[in-house]
């Protein structure tokens, strides 16, 4: 007996085709349940929300009555620092204590208040930790730079609890690496000494002037002052001292208004004088000085002018200053 094999072949082939194919789809399943986990293993973990280091900051309370005027809150000082041309902000505002909260701005070593881009805030001296939060200081300078005031502060420290209280401080990866090296800790400690003994000429290592006559020009800081006027400001401000009202640039009538007459004044030249043909600025100067209070350098001007008057090109932070020269 035979079969009609030319029939049956064609129909034989197209249900092996099919059984191949589900076979193919089958095994192919695993596969990608097998890749599935491994794709959400590599996804990377959620980071945690940016903390509000500004949460519980508060607004300057109002003083009370014969007390002292209460710090400037943001508002204010967004409205002193934009208000007239810049000499007259900086006479409103320069010298008063704010209390403002404030956050790292996109500018590198500036920081703003949430919500205003009219202002940032440069802090002279802070804290090691400090990356923002609620600060009191006081302004030490006013400039305006495309459209935004910049106010510079004398220091930033944290007062509020969520700033305090923020993982995201400097300090605390630092602390948490610490047990790791446990015998290494003891380095730090015996290099304190010799930190000290690095202080600069007339100065101890916290930066206080402690014998004004031995300090050296460029162990300050450096700041553009009134019309351009480039200074130095040296030590940390005196209690009860006027000289955080003065800005670099000032004349000595301005300077005298403010801080009253010094204990004991000269006049010196120095090296520009001797250039030929030299009639620039700081061919001599004026020395002022302030029993308890510190020292401020005048550059006389241009010309052939004596040795008075002049701008203000120099500011000595001292306590320890005898007010002789």
């Amino acid at each position: 007996m035979t079969f009609p094999i030319s029939k049956s072949f064609p129909l034989l082939a197209i249900v092996a085709a099919v059984l191949a194919a589900g076979c193919a789809a089958n095994g192919s399943k695993p596969a990608e349940s097998a890749t599935a986990p491994a794709a959400a293993a590599a996804e990377p973990a959620s980071k945690p929300a940016p903390v509000d280091l500004c949460a519980d900051a508060t607004d300057p309370a109002p003083a009370k009555k014969g007390a002292k005027p209460a710090p400037l809150g943001a508002a204010q000082v967004a409205q002193l620092a934009g208000k007239g041309t810049l000499a007259q902000a900086r006479r409103n505002l320069v010298g008063k204590t704010i209390q403002v909260c404030v956050t790292k701005s996109d500018d590198a070593g500036q920081f703003e208040v949430k919500g205003d881009d009219s202002l940032r805030f440069v802090c002279k001296s802070s804290a090691p930790s400090f990356a923002g939060g609620q600060i009191t200081a006081k302004v030490t300078a006013l400039a305006r730079k495309e459209g935004q005031s910049v106010v510079d502060v004398d220091r930033c420290e944290a007062t509020n609890a969520a700033a305090l209280a923020s993982p995201a401080a400097p300090s605390a990866p630092v602390a948490a690496a610490a047990p790791a090296k446990a015998p290494a800790a003891a380095a730090p400690a015996a290099a304190a000494p010799a930190a000290s003994g690095q202080a600069k000429p007339g100065m101890d290592a916290r930066g206080n002037v402690i014998d004004p006559a031995k300090v050296e020009a460029g162990s300050g800081r450096t700041v553009k002052g009134l019309r351009d006027w480039e200074g130095e400001i040296t030590g940390n401000p005196v209690p009860g001292s006027k000289f955080d009202q003065l800005q670099i640039g000032m004349s000595m009538k301005q300077v005298t208004d403010i801080v009253g007459e010094p204990t004991d004044s000269g006049a010196y030249v120095t090296g520009k004088a001797f250039i030929p043909f030299f009639m620039g600025s700081d061919r001599a100067r004026m020395e002022l000085t302030y029993k308890g209070k510190g020292r401020l350098i005048f550059a006389a001007g241009s010309g052939f002018g004596g040795t008075t008057g002049g701008n203000l090109i120099w500011i000595i932070h001292s306590a320890n200053e005898p007010g002789y020269r």
